[in-house]
């Protein structure tokens, strides 16, 4: 299958994403960026929201049940505003509704600033993605892409993405996870009938390539301001990063956190216009807190951890509100009143969050990771845009450096900005640098202790710097094409000879604003370098179906394509997750027994993962057989996708090759499906 073949399936994708998302904030009047920005992240939320609803209202969760309950939702939007627009007041709008200002550099900057933006980190990013997964139809060979892949599948199967459910697959352990990100891409499965491999690789593209970028821009409009260069320079450095959207889809592969993590510039840039610190502000609190309300059940259910990611990176914005109104109280601008207030409110949440900080967090017995570095490097990394010990991104850690000294120039005002940034720096030079112990794991126990989910949090409060950054040379290197380009001959015979030879040149008077639109492009062409490069070589190797492959290697792969003809719809294969063999479920639509490696198993279950190969002397598993329709096995050797003991130890004498009565249905290498013939 070639990339072309999955347009149709890329623009299905671009429906499920963005169009509910579009039509309830059209409905709300929300328009422009404000409007595309939030599409995602609302649509992840009636995604999610309708999957957990859909079982009591006895509904299935299928695509046209989705676009119906948006219909709904949308058309009771649309009646809100227009009762609220009969009243003298109204309900006010989002900062940054109307049309960018064209009085600085034209009209035609201001129209497209957004669109091309967005377009270069996409092209970018898409690339990369496109590169590094080699073919649509391959998939990660780690650990972790054995749930995530049966979980899209077994959704679209069951027609039920509840993430009250979910849990690891089977009735047995039918408990909470959040499914946001499998309820979107199960959806899109069902949409177009596209294999799981497939629609996952769409999927995390459209995550990355478009849903990233334009959250990343609708956060600099509220951190930076809603200014032509500040939201170009948003989307081209979006692309920039070696640590989101690429690591987590290399490591892991940690998809749920990947997409929580692509919804939080939005969540973010939202609390900040709800607590009033938007350089634009909003015409009341009523819209970004109805907004944040919307988008906030998506990324949530999609991963909780990014709300915890939330609180700590909104801890300084409202401490920063708080200063504010001292400060305005000082100047009598503002009442005593106001300043307890916000005391009051500041100190409730502080103690919220910290309290979510500590509830919101696996056992120590799941977060085993541990520092690898020493302070001093893992500081480095934090400014080069490098975390685990990439290439230092040079255009990012330049831009990070002149961002650094923007704020500390205007410090009054982007305090708060800065400290953002190292709520992120901190977490990661923690968890990254400092011993094990108790302090490291009360700061980063929520993210498992791990490096790879804290490092891919930094592009997120590192982006509003380097946009600083970018802005203040952007606009340095504009003074000094207008000024060259005033220049007499005479007046120029002094300069160094290159700008010199700019200002014998009769610019035109379009030269300033075309000098931005090509530095921008320039810098984020350079950006691309090194970094980038490394991790879309990771990408490949991690998505590269090859003999030795950890998860799936090229025979067993052959040994699955040939499944759907030997082995009934309605049976049941045993398999071992930790050698590949449950991805039967994802690739080849076969019940798995074990669909996860995890999970709680029923007692006629675990007696075949623990002894099916013992079908020819052992009653019992007969009888377990013929209940479960579980005559049929795949044999992947014993080679397991991590270093650890096999607790699925029903199958080692077939891999040994002493188990009797066993008949090969098909081969590859070796590779084998296999049906007990002990039990007919």
């Amino acid at each position: 299958m070639t990339w072309w073949q999955t347009v149709p399936t890329f623009a299905s994708a671009v429906l499920i994403y963005f169009l509910p998302g579009l039509a309830i904030l059209a409905a709300a009047g929300v328009r422009r960026l404000n409007l595309v920005a939030l599409a995602a992240p609302v649509s992840a939320s009636v995604a999610a929201c309708a999957a957990v609803v859909a079982p009591y209202l006895h509904l299935p969760y299928v695509p046209g049940v989705y676009f119906a309950i948006s219909a709904i939702l949308a058309a009771g939007t649309f009646t809100a505003r227009w009762w609220f627009t009969r009243k003298a007041t109204g309900a006010g709008q989002l900062a940054n509704n109307g049309r960018l200002n064209p009085n600085d550099l034209g009209r035609w900057t201001a129209i497209l600033a957004v669109p091309l933006g967005v377009a270069f980190a996409a092209l970018m990013i898409g690339r990369r993605f496109v590169t590094g997964f080699g073919s649509p139809e391959h998939f990660s060979q780690t650990f972790d892409n054995v749930y995530h892949l049966n979980a899209v599948h077994h959704i679209a199967e069951t027609q039920n993405g509840s993430s009250m459910t979910l849990g690891n697959l089977t009735d047995a352990s039918s408990y909470f996870y959040p499914a946001g990100m499998h309820d979107l891409m199960a959806l899109l499965q069902m949409l177009t009938g596209s294999s799981v491999p497939v629609v996952v690789n769409v999927g995390t593209i459209v995550i990355g390539a478009l849903v990233w970028p334009l959250g990343c821009m609708f956060l600099v409009s509220r951190l930076v301001g809603y200014r032509a260069v500040a939201l170009m320079a948003a989307g081209v450095l979006a692309a920039g990063f070696s640590a989101f959207p690429y690591l987590l889809v290399g490591f892991g592969v940690l998809y749920p956190n990947n997409a929580a993590i692509a919804l939080l510039p939005v969540l973010l840039g939202l609390a900040v216009e709800m607590l009033g610190m938007s350089r634009s502000p909003a015409s009341s609190f009523l819209p970004p807190a109805l907004a944040f309300c919307a988008a906030l059940p998506g990324m949530v259910l999609t991963h909780p951890s990014a709300l915890v990611a939330l609180l700590g990176f909104v801890s300084p914005v409202i401490l920063g509100r708080l200063v504010r109104e001292y400060l305005k109280w000082r100047a009598s601008e503002s009442t005593k009143r106001a300043v307890v207030t916000w005391a009051i409110a500041s100190v409730a949440y502080l103690a919220a969050a910290a309290t979510a900080w500590m509830v919101l967090r696996p056992g120590l017995g799941a977060a085993p990771w541990t520092p690898f570095q020493s302070n001093a490097r893992a500081i480095g990394e934090i400014l080069g845009s490098a975390p685990m010990g990439t290439t230092t991104a040079w255009v990012m850690a330049i831009l990070t450096v002149i961002g650094l000294y923007v704020t500390a120039r205007t410090l009054r005002r982007t305090w708060w900005i800065l400290g953002m940034f190292l709520v992120g720096a901190l977490l990661y030079m923690v968890v990254s640098s400092w011993p094990p112990g108790t302090f490291r794991t009360l700061l980063t126990g929520v993210w498992y202790n791990d490096s790879f989910r804290l490092a891919a949090l930094l592009p997120l409060v590192t982006l509003p710097v380097a946009v600083f950054g970018a802005e203040w040379l952007m606009w340095r290197l504009r003074a000094l094409v207008e000024y060259l380009s005033t220049l007499k001959p005479e007046q120029a015979a002094g300069l160094p000879a290159p700008l010199a030879a700019i200002a014998k040149v009769r610019l035109p008077a379009a030269t300033s604003v075309v000098s931005v639109w090509v530095i921008l492009g320039l810098m984020g062409v350079a950006a691309q370098g090194g970094t980038l490069a490394q991790v879309q070589d990771r990408l490949h190797s991690v998505f590269s179906v090859t003999p030795t492959s950890d998860l799936v290697n090229d025979d067993e792969l052959k040994v699955l394509k040939e499944v759907d003809a030997k082995v009934p719809a309605d049976a049941v294969v045993v398999a071992n997750p930790l050698v590949g063999g449950s991805m039967v479920y994802a690739l080849a639509n076969r019940r798995a027994l074990a669909p996860h490696i995890f999970g709680e198993r029923t007692p006629t279950e675990q007696l075949l993962l623990d002894h099916w190969d013992e079908a020819a002397y052992n009653k019992d598993v007969c009888t377990a057989i013929r209940k479960l329709n579980a005559y049929w096995a795949l044999d992947f050797g014993t080679k397991t996708v991590i270093p650890t003991e096999d607790p699925f130890p029903g199958l080692a004498d077939l891999s040994a090759g002493t188990a009797p009565k066993i008949e090969v249905l098909a081969s590859s290498g070796d590779a084998r499906l296999v049906r007990t013939t002990a039990c007919d």
